[in-house]
């Protein structure tokens, strides 16, 4: 940052100064993770204003409401100790063990009978690797799925499988990805896969301190650049905000291991567990 601060960049024949310099790097940045986010929803065929925009990390919640804003996600909900997340979930997270098996067969009437042979198998393999590891049956979960694709295709989509209508269901999955159904094709089946999970127990969610006041009062005032305009902002401290608490923006609000930044075009409160949720006005 200090290098940052005192250099000057120079574009299109003229000098930058360091705030020019810095709104475009996050300009550039944010661009980089909103093609990211289009790629896991908008080009699944997933409809980005069904969802709400869920950022941690020590600077996730400084990105959030420009990235929401520009896919039209209405809500943002940054959890409580966002920055420690990863490691929160390190703790709590289910033990996942994947199995694949090529096959390729075609869909007909009797690849149901093959498949359910195949499946059990790679079952029993999980369910043993999951027993010596310390979960019994009742905390083991298993997920069937597979790799379909129109005979011809070099790409294949992956599958939930059930017992109901294979073909249905890869025509539905074919069209919400890339638009198009081709019913008159013939599919066949690439691959076979188990998800196998080993069920570790989580910690019941906490509720917080209820506000008396509907209005949270911020710890100070600061001078803050937003979208390279300076402006004034609240900075609350996360640690001090009540359930249902409203905030005053555009501000800031810090805690130990991350930082939020909510600007003027969006509202904020707390819920009843502290987490922090961002609205558009």
């Amino acid at each position: 940052m200090t290098k940052l601060a005192g250099a000057m960049s120079k574009v299109a024949g003229r000098q930058l100064n360091a705030v020019e310099a810095a709104h475009g790097v996050l300009l550039v940045a944010n661009t980089n993770m909103e093609r990211a986010l289009r790629q896991i929803s908008v080009e699944r065929g997933h409809d980005t204003r069904d969802f709400a925009l869920l950022p941690f990390g020590g600077a996730g919640g400084l990105h959030a409401v420009e990235l929401a804003q520009a896919l039209s996600i209405p809500r943002i909900i940054v959890p409580n100790l966002a920055g420690a997340l990863s490691a929160i979930g390190v703790l709590t997270a289910d033990v996942v063990k994947d199995q694949s098996q090529t096959i390729m067969l075609d869909v007909t009437n009797g690849v149901a009978k093959k498949l359910e042979q195949i499946f059990k198998q790679m079952e029993r393999t999980a369910a043993q690797a999951l027993r010596e590891e310390g979960f019994p049956t009742a905390q083991q979960r298993h997920e069937r799925s597979v790799a379909l694709r129109y005979q011809g295709q070099s790409f294949e989509l992956q599958v939930k499988y059930s017992a109901g209508d294979l073909t249905a269901s890869f025509h539905r999955a074919h069209l919400a990805r890339y638009g198009y159904a081709q019913e008159a094709n013939a599919i066949e089946i690439v691959s076979a896969r188990v998800r196998s999970t080993g069920l570790v127990k989580k910690p019941a969610p906490e509720r917080i301190v209820v506000a008396h006041d509907a209005k949270a009062k911020p710890a100070r005032l600061a001078s803050a650049y937003i979208g390279g305009e300076k402006t004034q902002v609240a900075v609350y401290q996360r640690d001090d905000l009540p359930a249902t608490a409203q905030l005053r923006t555009p501000c800031i609000v810090t805690e130990y291991s991350s930082t939020t930044l909510v600007p003027a075009t969006a509202r904020a409160k707390v819920d009843d567990f502290g987490n922090l949720i961002i609205q558009g006005r």
